[in-house]
């Protein structure tokens, strides 16, 4: 999935999802730390957006490493 597909997907939906995205996009770092709460909340309102980010997320070779 390319990044503005994924963006225009994650900003309908009820999370901040797209601010991770948009940071992980411009960061070169090969991991992204996130909060576990920030995780568990966004696998709560919308699992199918949380999934699809991870798989992106994935496939720019991020690793995300709950805090």
């Amino acid at each position: 999935m390319m990044k503005a597909e994924l963006l225009t997907e994650v900003r309908a939906s009820r999370t901040d999802l797209a601010r991770l995205v948009e940071a992980a996009s411009r960061d070169e770092q090969l991991y992204i730390v996130v909060p576990a709460r920030a995780v568990e909340a966004w696998q709560r309102r919308e699992p199918q957006a949380w999934a699809k980010v991870c798989a992106w997320l994935a496939s720019q070779g991020k690793t995300v490493i709950l805090a």
